[in-house]
């Protein structure tokens, strides 16, 4: 379980795969965060540094977000991906 900042909250959580393992995809209230299984949190980021976060395919989600003058993109393997990218929009409003 990741350790939250004071006053942060967890909205929902979703079981993913990646590159790196099976794990687990945090939606807070300030954005988003995922923990991997035997090796912890390797992705957090706040809703105003996501660029877009897209279904790829019914299963497949790609998150994209900036660092510097460089772009990211990360592909997590996930049930109901449009719905998850839906949520991840939404709450970036």
């Amino acid at each position: 379980m990741i350790g939250l900042a004071k006053g942060q909250q967890i909205l929902d959580k979703i079981k993913i795969q990646s590159k790196m393992g099976l794990g687990t995809l945090y939606l807070l209230d300030t954005g988003i965060a995922v923990e991997v299984s035997g090796s912890g949190l390797c992705l957090e980021l706040s809703y105003g540094e996501i660029l877009y976060s897209n279904a790829a395919k019914k299963d497949s989600l790609v998150i994209s977000w900036t660092e510097g003058v460089a772009t990211y993109d990360m592909k997590f393997n996930i049930k109901n991906a449009a719905e998850v990218a839906q949520k991840i929009n939404q709450y970036k409003k």
